[in-house]
């Protein structure tokens, strides 16, 4: 797996640990906190390229009243990671 994908999918799964765990929406910021809690963090502007990979893959999307993002109900492989 390329680093480029690994970093995509950790991103992807700590946004969906961040749902399970009763998230409503997550911000950049809230994977930021999840990176440095497990001792790998990213700068702001890589988690912010990696949602915007993931949108472009159909996996969240973004609700641009508020900012915050959504995982893709509708998208077919949202629970294959």
């Amino acid at each position: 797996m390329s680093n480029d994908l690994r970093r995509k999918e950790m991103v992807y799964d700590i946004i969906q640990a961040l749902f399970a765990e009763g998230k409503t929406s997550v911000r950049p910021g809230d994977v930021n906190a999840r990176l440095r809690e497990r001792n790998s963090p990213m700068g702001s502007w890589e988690v912010r390229a990696e949602f915007t990979r993931l949108e472009s893959d159909g996996r969240i999307v973004c609700q641009e009243e508020t900012g915050a993002w959504l995982l893709n109900d509708k998208h077919p492989l949202k629970d294959a990671g």
